[in-house]
């Protein structure tokens, strides 16, 4: 049997409801007491504490450490004790002393003058068993880095989540260390999705992950065909702006005469063609509408009024974007005349062109579409990995306004897919369900993101947990987080934060017995982190593990500032090479 004198701190001096005022014994020295050769760290916040109560033990995290004579505290005995040491704990649940069970909340409450005990090793135990089935081991207790924190893996996935915390605090590497603990065999089905703006990921996961890339090529490439978006978001791809009323129109309509004309010839569609809009997601010839718009806006007559009469000097080839060069107009009211639409649509056929012509956009524009089979099939798979566990799908250099469109689209069909899917036809959702990890979420949610990808993520947020989706949010702004999306996330994560701003999101987001826990935000190492929520069993401290092998997430070093001599230039071929293949790829 422990010595309980050996383990008590001190003794309870005021309850009110879960907070619990404790006055330190007199005869502890400082806060960190030993204990059977080790050290135990009372006097540090998020540390566990017990008070016993019969056959249970009363568990309580301490949130405030305080002297009374400081902090305004009056005592509630003699004069002698106006400098006595006090602590704040917050009652959270007890431990079965017959069964060595935790559970949370509070069955009776602690009366004045019982003694306090700081948690030994093996009363935390209790608490944070060791890695059990359905738990992933995310990092161990900041206050004793013995005992190993395990994350419940169905509540982290199916009921959101979010990972916060500035610049350099370690989101990377936490969102890795979570994401390997799928590949580790466990889950040979674990369906992830991770999207990556920068770059980062592809290092952490290697030969366990299906990675695709925007400016990859072959089986590498990341595509998200163009045909999958409704016509307003095809035109900012590849225009990035809306054009006249006159030219969005005449788009529109001839967007949705190509999606007709292609159902016709389709072998594996049976829609009646009077029900396809210039939106619905069926395969067409973007080139062939380019080809039409760019005639229209450039086309001359030799006779007024007269279409039959064209004036063209070389005809232009859709499949190689070459447009068709007419005689130009003459001047003083001379043939050759305007054509119908001459100029009407400006310069958005040359944009359009140019935009299909663009290799950074490329991924748009695959797979071709095909009469003999749905290539969305295909495409989906690859988004889910092609039978790996996880998949990233790499988003970096490619503009913000594509990228954003892409999310969105990529989100929008998953969720579609998942809420059609059943447990009989071996979908997507209830069937296996998918986890997408949204790095720079804020882009995607805020008022300024794109409509398609900010009503898709938020649609999956609050729908998402009923059809097997579930979001990761990862974020270094979670302020800009709008409040319906952020309610959402069960679990949180939350690393060092030193922007007011977010700093009150995450204390407005915590339960009001936990609030004070905040107030280390600022202070917390990197790598450190506050873990709350319905993955944990309790609000924690941790230090999570590094992840092996670690992404591509360092800051650059500047070595080559002491190994370089003065006089060395940079050697800037190879970059604007690169540079100058890009634009340059397709317009010979």
């Amino acid at each position: 049997m422990r010595d309980l004198d050996q383990t008590r701190i001190g003794y309870v001096r005021h309850v009110l409801g879960a907070q619990v005022t404790v006055a330190l014994d007199s005869a502890l020295a400082g806060v960190t007491p030993i204990y059977q050769g080790q050290l135990y760290q009372v006097g540090q916040i998020g540390s566990i504490v017990r008070i016993p109560q019969g056959l249970m033990d009363l568990i309580a995290q301490v949130n405030l450490l305080s002297i009374a004579e400081l902090a305004g505290f009056q005592p509630l005995t003699s004069v002698g004790q106006t400098g006595e040491r006090w602590i704040q704990i917050q009652l959270l649940g007890e431990i079965n002393r017959s069964t060595g069970k935790f559970q949370r909340g509070i069955g009776n409450y602690p009366s004045l003058e019982d003694p306090v005990h700081f948690a030994t090793a093996e009363d935390i135990r209790a608490v944070y068993p060791d890695k059990g089935y359905n738990q992933l081991v995310i990092g161990r207790l900041a206050t004793a880095e013995e005992i190993p924190v395990c994350l419940n893996a169905e509540r982290l996935v199916l009921r959101h989540g979010a990972v916060v915390g500035s610049t350099g605090a370690g989101k990377t590497t936490a969102v890795a260390t979570i994401v390997q603990q799928f590949t580790n065999g466990d889950w040979p089905a674990a369906n992830i999705i991770v999207i990556d703006p920068h770059g980062e990921y592809t290092k952490a996961f290697g030969k366990n992950a299906s990675i695709k890339s925007v400016l990859g090529t072959g089986d590498n490439q990341l595509q998200v065909p163009y045909w999958a978006l409704p016509i307003e978001d095809i035109i900012k791809v590849f225009v990035g702006s809306q054009g006249g009323s006159t030219t969005q129109s005449r788009l529109t309509e001839l967007v949705k005469e190509a999606r007709q004309k292609f159902a016709r010839k389709s072998n594996w569609l049976s829609l009646d063609s009077g029900a396809i809009t210039a939106d619905t997601p069926i395969p067409f010839d973007i080139n062939q509408v380019w080809y039409k718009l760019d005639r229209e806006n450039n086309e001359t007559l030799k006779n007024k009024g007269d279409p039959s009469s064209i004036c063209v000097e070389c005809e232009g080839n859709p499949a190689t974007l070459t447009p068709t060069k007419f005689i130009p107009y003459g001047q003083g009211g001379a043939s050759p005349f305007k054509g119908t639409y001459h100029g009407t649509h400006g310069s958005i056929p040359d944009m359009l062109r140019l935009g299909l012509l663009d290799p950074r956009l490329a991924f748009f524009r695959e797979p071709q579409p095909s009469k003999d089979y749905d290539p969305l099939i295909k495409v989906l798979a690859s988004w889910l990995g092609d039978g790996k566990s996880v998949s990233v799908l790499d988003f970096s250099g490619v503009p913000a306004h594509a990228s954003e469109l892409a999310i969105g689209v990529i989100i929008n069909m998953l969720f579609e897919i998942a809420v059609r899917s059943t447990l009989d036809n071996e979908g997507i959702g209830r069937a296996c369900p998918v986890l997408i990890v949204l790095e720079e979420a804020h882009r995607y949610l805020g008022d300024s993101a794109v409509p398609i990808a900010r009503d898709a993520t938020n649609r999956v947020a609050r729908e998402g947990r009923k059809y097997g989706v579930g979001l990761l949010l990862v974020t270094q702004r979670p302020s800009e987080l709008p409040d319906t999306a952020f309610a959402q996330c069960g679990s949180l994560i939350a690393l060092r934060l030193t922007n007011l701003a977010d700093q009150s999101k995450i204390r407005a987001a915590l339960p009001d017995s936990i609030s004070s826990l905040a107030e280390v935000l600022p202070s917390l190492r990197t790598g450190e982190a506050v873990i709350t929520g319905e993955a944990l069993v309790l609000p924690s401290r941790t230090i999570i593990n590094m992840p092996t092998p670690q992404p591509s997430s360092d800051d650059p070093s500047l070595e080559p500032w002491r190994l370089c001599s003065s006089s060395t230039i940079p050697n800037l071929a190879p970059a604007l090479d690169a540079w100058r293949g890009v634009y340059n790829a397709g317009h010979d």
